[in-house]
């Protein structure tokens, strides 16, 4: 089926999908085909009320997409969440970040806030050691809490 997708400039883009593919699918789709990121995309049904598509695991069939059917696209940045680092002492801290953001980029935040060099910092998360990477390649979500361990040292 083909859905019309239609960005606030005023253009439109007609994609061929499958009623049993998801929403995130689609988001998938878009980013090839257009270059938004699927972290940005906000996709909105217009069907006498606005729904919007916020489930990306849920079929297209199931928001009752038909082929013909206009969705808008809004592109925004990701909102910022909120995470917790519990260092060694139990003492916790709470941190702002961008699911996109490096872990290098969050362990030198890390360093600024808590005095802690970069080289010193074993981050954990969900038994994971965040060594390289984007923090939502380590599951990392709102309310998350990132164990910070010291190195040690040794010869």
């Amino acid at each position: 089926m083909d859905l019309t997708i239609s960005l606030l400039n005023g253009s439109s883009h007609v994609l061929s999908v499958r009623p049993h593919d998801t929403v995130g699918s689609l988001k998938i789709l878009i980013q090839q085909k257009l270059g938004f990121s699927c972290e940005t995309q906000k996709l909105v049904f217009v069907n006498g009320s606005s729904t919007t598509l916020n489930n990306d695991f849920a079929t297209l069939e199931s928001y009752s997409l038909r082929s013909g059917a206009r969705l808008s696209l809004l592109v925004a940045p990701p909102a910022p969440i909120e995470v917790f680092i519990q260092n060694e002492k139990g003492d916790v801290t709470t941190y702002d970040i961008k699911p996109d953001e490096t872990v290098s980029h969050f362990k030198s935040r890390v360093e600024a806030t808590e005095g802690v060099a970069v080289s010193q910092q074993k981050l954990i998360h969900e038994s994971r050691e965040m060594k390289e990477g984007k923090l939502s390649d380590y599951n990392v979500r709102a309310n998350s809490t990132i164990f910070q361990t010291l190195r040690l040292r040794g010869g």
